[in-house]
Protein backbone atom coordinates (compact mmCIF):
# COMPACT_ATOMS: atom_id res chain seq x y z
CA UNK A 1 0.00 0.00 0.00
CA UNK A 2 1.38 3.51 -0.68
CA UNK A 3 0.88 5.48 2.66
CA UNK A 4 1.02 8.74 0.71
CA UNK A 5 -2.36 8.11 0.00
CA UNK A 6 -3.38 7.22 3.47
CA UNK A 7 -1.76 10.40 4.50
CA UNK A 8 -3.55 12.39 1.84
CA UNK A 9 -6.50 10.77 2.61
CA UNK A 10 -6.74 11.54 5.88
CA UNK A 11 -5.68 15.57 5.66
CA UNK A 12 -8.83 15.66 2.54
CA UNK A 13 -6.31 15.82 -0.38
CA UNK A 14 -7.09 12.36 -1.61
CA UNK A 15 -8.20 12.05 -5.63
CA UNK A 16 -11.15 9.92 -6.11
CA UNK A 17 -9.11 7.21 -7.59
CA UNK A 18 -6.83 7.13 -4.38
CA UNK A 19 -10.15 7.02 -2.24
CA UNK A 20 -10.90 3.97 -4.48
CA UNK A 21 -7.22 2.34 -4.30
CA UNK A 22 -7.59 2.84 -0.51
CA UNK A 23 -10.91 1.19 0.35
CA UNK A 24 -10.15 -1.72 -1.93
CA UNK A 25 -6.94 -1.97 0.45
CA UNK A 26 -9.35 -2.15 3.68
CA UNK A 27 -11.67 -4.54 2.02
CA UNK A 28 -8.51 -7.15 1.43
CA UNK A 29 -8.18 -7.98 5.18
CA UNK A 30 -9.17 -7.58 8.54
CA UNK A 31 -5.22 -6.48 9.36
CA UNK A 32 -5.58 -3.63 6.72
CA UNK A 33 -7.99 -2.65 8.12
CA UNK A 34 -6.48 -2.45 11.64
CA UNK A 35 -3.19 -0.65 10.54
CA UNK A 36 -5.48 2.16 9.00
CA UNK A 37 -6.65 2.60 12.37
CA UNK A 38 -3.10 2.56 14.08
CA UNK A 39 -2.27 5.07 11.55
CA UNK A 40 -5.22 7.44 12.33
CA UNK A 41 -5.04 7.75 15.77
CA UNK A 42 -1.21 9.07 14.91
CA UNK A 43 -2.79 11.67 12.83
CA UNK A 44 -5.32 12.45 15.41
CA UNK A 45 -2.99 12.35 17.93
CA UNK A 46 0.03 15.13 16.46
CA UNK A 47 -2.79 16.84 13.95
CA UNK A 48 -2.65 20.47 14.96
CA UNK A 49 -3.34 24.04 13.69
CA UNK A 50 -1.02 25.86 15.94
CA UNK A 51 2.80 25.98 15.11
CA UNK A 52 4.08 24.04 18.50
CA UNK A 53 7.32 22.53 18.91
CA UNK A 54 6.77 18.90 18.03
CA UNK A 55 6.13 16.71 14.77
CA UNK A 56 2.84 17.15 13.25
CA UNK A 57 1.21 14.66 10.79
CA UNK A 58 2.23 16.86 7.75
CA UNK A 59 5.56 16.94 8.86
CA UNK A 60 5.54 12.80 9.31
CA UNK A 61 7.23 11.41 5.92
CA UNK A 62 4.91 8.15 4.21
CA UNK A 63 7.54 5.59 4.94
CA UNK A 64 7.67 6.62 8.73
CA UNK A 65 3.94 5.44 8.52
CA UNK A 66 4.24 1.73 7.97
CA UNK A 67 2.73 -0.06 10.95
CA UNK A 68 4.61 -3.52 9.53
CA UNK A 69 8.20 -1.75 11.29
CA UNK A 70 6.75 -2.18 14.93
CA UNK A 71 9.43 -0.04 16.14
CA UNK A 72 8.32 3.41 13.67
CA UNK A 73 4.43 2.77 14.94
CA UNK A 74 5.94 2.90 18.70
CA UNK A 75 7.96 5.36 18.03
CA UNK A 76 5.21 7.91 16.75
CA UNK A 77 2.52 6.72 19.33
CA UNK A 78 4.87 7.98 21.74
CA UNK A 79 5.26 10.94 20.63
CA UNK A 80 1.53 11.64 20.04
CA UNK A 81 1.53 10.87 23.74
CA UNK A 82 4.07 13.60 24.76
CA UNK A 83 2.38 16.13 22.49
CA UNK A 84 -0.65 15.18 24.88
CA UNK A 85 1.08 15.57 27.65
CA UNK A 86 2.12 18.74 26.27
CA UNK A 87 -1.18 20.08 26.22
CA UNK A 88 -2.34 19.01 29.39
CA UNK A 89 -0.23 21.21 31.03
CA UNK A 90 -0.74 24.11 29.26
CA UNK A 91 1.54 24.15 26.17
CA UNK A 92 -1.69 25.42 24.45
CA UNK A 93 -3.51 27.82 26.40
CA UNK A 94 -7.15 26.59 26.38
CA UNK A 95 -7.06 23.95 23.95
CA UNK A 96 -9.22 20.97 24.68
CA UNK A 97 -9.04 17.28 23.22
CA UNK A 98 -12.07 15.95 22.37
CA UNK A 99 -12.87 12.21 22.93
CA UNK A 100 -11.00 10.29 19.68
CA UNK A 101 -14.42 9.03 18.38
CA UNK A 102 -13.25 6.12 15.05
CA UNK A 103 -15.45 7.63 11.97
CA UNK A 104 -16.03 5.39 9.64
CA UNK A 105 -14.23 5.22 6.34
CA UNK A 106 -16.33 3.81 3.78
CA UNK A 107 -18.35 6.68 2.50
CA UNK A 108 -17.66 5.66 -0.81
CA UNK A 109 -20.83 4.33 -2.75
CA UNK A 110 -19.83 1.26 -5.35
CA UNK A 111 -21.72 1.51 -8.66
CA UNK A 112 -21.82 -1.57 -11.17
CA UNK A 113 -23.39 -0.85 -14.48
CA UNK A 114 -24.75 -3.58 -16.97
CA UNK A 115 -24.61 -1.23 -20.39
CA UNK A 116 -27.26 -1.42 -22.96
CA UNK A 117 -26.64 -4.52 -25.31
CA UNK A 118 -25.35 -6.37 -22.37
CA UNK A 119 -25.59 -8.45 -19.20
CA UNK A 120 -23.40 -8.50 -16.38
CA UNK A 121 -22.53 -11.25 -13.63
CA UNK A 122 -21.12 -9.79 -9.88
CA UNK A 123 -20.66 -10.94 -6.58
CA UNK A 124 -21.21 -9.17 -3.67
CA UNK A 125 -18.82 -8.87 -1.02
CA UNK A 126 -21.20 -11.21 1.16
CA UNK A 127 -21.10 -13.93 -1.69
CA UNK A 128 -24.67 -12.80 -2.95
CA UNK A 129 -25.21 -13.76 -6.44
CA UNK A 130 -26.59 -11.09 -8.53
CA UNK A 131 -27.33 -10.84 -12.71
CA UNK A 132 -27.95 -7.48 -13.63
CA UNK A 133 -29.79 -7.39 -17.06
CA UNK A 134 -29.17 -4.51 -19.95
CA UNK A 135 -29.41 -1.17 -19.19
CA UNK A 136 -29.33 -1.71 -15.26
CA UNK A 137 -27.37 0.42 -12.41
CA UNK A 138 -26.67 -1.64 -8.99
CA UNK A 139 -24.70 0.75 -6.02
CA UNK A 140 -23.76 -0.22 -2.56
CA UNK A 141 -21.92 1.18 0.17
CA UNK A 142 -18.39 0.54 1.50
CA UNK A 143 -19.39 -0.80 4.62
CA UNK A 144 -21.43 -3.57 2.74
CA UNK A 145 -18.90 -5.95 4.39
CA UNK A 146 -19.73 -4.57 8.08
CA UNK A 147 -23.38 -6.12 8.19
CA UNK A 148 -24.89 -3.23 5.75
CA UNK A 149 -26.50 -5.20 3.50
CA UNK A 150 -27.91 -2.91 1.13
CA UNK A 151 -28.02 -2.38 -2.39
CA UNK A 152 -29.62 0.11 -4.34
CA UNK A 153 -31.10 -0.85 -7.68
CA UNK A 154 -32.62 1.11 -11.14
CA UNK A 155 -32.85 -1.71 -13.83
CA UNK A 156 -33.73 -5.43 -13.93
CA UNK A 157 -31.56 -7.96 -11.78
CA UNK A 158 -31.99 -11.25 -10.26
CA UNK A 159 -30.52 -12.06 -7.09
CA UNK A 160 -29.32 -15.15 -5.13
CA UNK A 161 -29.03 -13.87 -1.93
CA UNK A 162 -26.46 -15.35 0.93
CA UNK A 163 -28.37 -16.34 3.97
CA UNK A 164 -27.46 -14.14 7.40
CA UNK A 165 -30.19 -13.97 10.22
CA UNK A 166 -28.01 -11.24 11.44
CA UNK A 167 -27.96 -8.78 9.00
CA UNK A 168 -31.04 -8.75 6.34
CA UNK A 169 -30.48 -7.88 2.67
CA UNK A 170 -32.66 -4.95 1.15
CA UNK A 171 -33.19 -3.89 -1.75
CA UNK A 172 -34.24 -0.33 -2.65
CA UNK A 173 -35.99 1.00 -5.55
CA UNK A 174 -36.92 4.30 -6.39
CA UNK A 175 -40.26 3.09 -5.75
CA UNK A 176 -40.29 0.12 -3.41
CA UNK A 177 -37.73 -2.11 -1.92
CA UNK A 178 -37.59 -5.69 -0.69
CA UNK A 179 -36.45 -7.27 2.53
CA UNK A 180 -34.67 -10.65 1.83
CA UNK A 181 -34.76 -13.75 4.39
CA UNK A 182 -32.42 -16.10 2.13
CA UNK A 183 -34.12 -16.35 -1.06
CA UNK A 184 -33.74 -16.31 -5.01
CA UNK A 185 -35.41 -13.55 -7.19
CA UNK A 186 -35.88 -11.20 -9.36
CA UNK A 187 -36.50 -7.56 -9.35
CA UNK A 188 -37.90 -5.03 -12.40
CA UNK A 189 -37.60 -1.65 -11.64
CA UNK A 190 -36.55 0.85 -14.60
CA UNK A 191 -36.83 3.97 -13.31
CA UNK A 192 -38.33 5.33 -16.61
CA UNK A 193 -41.12 2.64 -16.53
CA UNK A 194 -42.71 4.07 -13.24
CA UNK A 195 -43.01 0.34 -12.39
CA UNK A 196 -42.04 -2.25 -9.93
CA UNK A 197 -42.02 -6.17 -10.04
CA UNK A 198 -40.84 -8.13 -7.82
CA UNK A 199 -40.89 -12.68 -8.29
CA UNK A 200 -40.21 -14.57 -5.93
CA UNK A 201 -38.29 -18.24 -6.83
CA UNK A 202 -37.43 -19.64 -3.28
CA UNK A 203 -37.53 -18.69 0.27
CA UNK A 204 -39.37 -15.24 1.13
CA UNK A 205 -39.07 -12.00 0.81
CA UNK A 206 -40.90 -8.42 2.06
CA UNK A 207 -42.37 -5.90 -0.26
CA UNK A 208 -40.94 -2.57 1.47
CA UNK A 209 -42.46 1.03 1.04
CA UNK A 210 -40.54 4.10 0.55
CA UNK A 211 -40.41 4.61 4.29
CA UNK A 212 -38.66 1.12 4.65
CA UNK A 213 -42.18 -0.65 6.51
CA UNK A 214 -43.05 -4.01 5.57
CA UNK A 215 -46.35 -3.87 4.25
CA UNK A 216 -46.45 -7.43 2.65
CA UNK A 217 -44.66 -10.44 2.40
CA UNK A 218 -44.48 -13.08 -1.18
CA UNK A 219 -44.55 -16.50 -0.93
CA UNK A 220 -42.27 -19.08 -3.15
CA UNK A 221 -44.02 -18.64 -7.19
CA UNK A 222 -45.86 -15.44 -6.38
CA UNK A 223 -45.12 -11.93 -7.81
CA UNK A 224 -45.54 -8.50 -6.90
CA UNK A 225 -46.54 -5.29 -9.34
CA UNK A 226 -46.75 -2.11 -8.54
CA UNK A 227 -47.58 0.97 -10.55
CA UNK A 228 -46.89 4.61 -9.41
CA UNK A 229 -49.82 5.88 -10.78
CA UNK A 230 -51.87 2.92 -8.57
CA UNK A 231 -52.30 3.00 -4.90
CA UNK A 232 -52.57 -1.08 -4.32
CA UNK A 233 -49.68 -3.81 -4.86
CA UNK A 234 -51.20 -6.78 -7.30
CA UNK A 235 -49.68 -9.99 -5.80
CA UNK A 236 -50.54 -13.26 -8.17
CA UNK A 237 -48.98 -16.58 -8.79
CA UNK A 238 -47.25 -17.09 -11.82
CA UNK A 239 -44.77 -19.27 -13.82
CA UNK A 240 -42.29 -17.73 -12.62
CA UNK A 241 -39.93 -18.80 -15.67
CA UNK A 242 -41.43 -16.32 -17.76
CA UNK A 243 -39.61 -13.33 -15.62
CA UNK A 244 -36.39 -14.93 -15.04
CA UNK A 245 -35.44 -17.01 -18.52
CA UNK A 246 -33.91 -13.45 -19.54
CA UNK A 247 -30.91 -15.04 -17.73
CA UNK A 248 -31.04 -17.52 -20.29
CA UNK A 249 -31.30 -15.40 -23.05
CA UNK A 250 -35.40 -16.19 -23.33
CA UNK A 251 -37.63 -13.62 -23.17
CA UNK A 252 -41.64 -14.97 -23.74
CA UNK A 253 -44.45 -12.29 -23.94
CA UNK A 254 -48.09 -12.97 -22.62
CA UNK A 255 -50.12 -10.22 -24.44
CA UNK A 256 -48.10 -7.43 -24.53
CA UNK A 257 -48.31 -4.57 -25.90
CA UNK A 258 -45.70 -3.22 -28.74
CA UNK A 259 -45.00 -0.26 -27.50
CA UNK A 260 -43.74 -2.11 -23.68
CA UNK A 261 -41.95 -4.72 -25.89
CA UNK A 262 -40.00 -1.68 -27.99
CA UNK A 263 -38.58 -0.08 -24.47
CA UNK A 264 -36.92 -4.02 -23.69
CA UNK A 265 -35.68 -4.20 -27.27
CA UNK A 266 -34.13 -0.74 -26.99
CA UNK A 267 -32.27 -2.14 -23.88
CA UNK A 268 -31.16 -4.81 -25.60
CA UNK A 269 -29.91 -3.93 -28.45
CA UNK A 270 -28.91 -0.20 -27.34
CA UNK A 271 -31.22 1.40 -29.66
CA UNK A 272 -34.25 3.78 -30.71
CA UNK A 273 -36.96 2.71 -31.69
CA UNK A 274 -39.88 5.23 -33.20
CA UNK A 275 -43.32 4.22 -33.28
CA UNK A 276 -44.75 6.19 -36.56
CA UNK A 277 -47.82 3.90 -37.31
CA UNK A 278 -51.08 5.00 -35.13
CA UNK A 279 -52.25 2.17 -32.59
CA UNK A 280 -49.01 0.09 -33.77
CA UNK A 281 -47.87 0.60 -30.05
CA UNK A 282 -50.98 -1.04 -28.84
CA UNK A 283 -51.13 -4.20 -30.83
CA UNK A 284 -50.61 -7.14 -28.51
CA UNK A 285 -47.88 -9.66 -29.00
CA UNK A 286 -47.88 -13.77 -27.78
CA UNK A 287 -44.83 -15.35 -28.20
CA UNK A 288 -40.91 -16.28 -27.32
CA UNK A 289 -37.70 -14.31 -28.48
CA UNK A 290 -34.33 -15.10 -28.18
CA UNK A 291 -31.86 -11.95 -27.20
CA UNK A 292 -29.06 -13.52 -28.62
CA UNK A 293 -30.44 -13.14 -32.24
CA UNK A 294 -29.55 -10.06 -34.33
CA UNK A 295 -32.00 -7.52 -33.95
CA UNK A 296 -33.96 -7.65 -38.08
CA UNK A 297 -34.20 -11.34 -36.81
CA UNK A 298 -36.46 -10.17 -33.68
CA UNK A 299 -37.83 -7.52 -35.87
CA UNK A 300 -38.89 -10.72 -38.58
CA UNK A 301 -40.55 -12.14 -35.42
CA UNK A 302 -42.83 -9.67 -34.21
CA UNK A 303 -43.98 -8.89 -38.02
CA UNK A 304 -45.59 -12.32 -38.03
CA UNK A 305 -48.32 -11.48 -35.93
CA UNK A 306 -48.52 -7.82 -36.48
CA UNK A 307 -48.82 -5.33 -38.77
CA UNK A 308 -45.20 -4.10 -37.97
CA UNK A 309 -43.07 -3.00 -40.39
CA UNK A 310 -39.51 -1.23 -39.82
CA UNK A 311 -36.64 0.39 -41.45
CA UNK A 312 -33.20 0.29 -39.46
CA UNK A 313 -30.87 3.73 -39.72
CA UNK A 314 -27.40 3.13 -38.84
CA UNK A 315 -26.13 5.94 -37.07
CA UNK A 316 -22.31 7.18 -36.50
CA UNK A 317 -21.32 7.20 -32.90
CA UNK A 318 -25.01 6.64 -31.74
CA UNK A 319 -27.83 3.74 -31.38
CA UNK A 320 -29.10 2.70 -34.37
CA UNK A 321 -32.31 4.37 -34.95
CA UNK A 322 -35.08 1.96 -35.83
CA UNK A 323 -38.41 3.04 -37.31
CA UNK A 324 -41.64 0.97 -36.51
CA UNK A 325 -44.41 1.71 -39.32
Amino acid sequence: MDYTIIQKYLQGKASNEEKEQLFNWLDESTSNKDEYIEIKKIWALTSREENVEGKTWSDIEPSELKPAKTKTLQHWLARAAVFLLLISCGAIGGRIISKIVETPVYSQMYSVISPAGQMTNIELPDGTLVMLNSGTKIQYSGDFTDGNRQVYLEGEAFFDVQKDVEHPFIVKSELLGVKVYGTSFNIQAYPEDRAFTATLIEGSIGILNTSGEEVTKLVPGEKAYFEESETNIDIRKVDTAMYTSWKEGLVTFRNERLEDIAKQIERWYNVEIVIQKEGLGDERYFGTILKNKPIDQILEVLKLTTSLEYEIVPRANEPSLIYWK
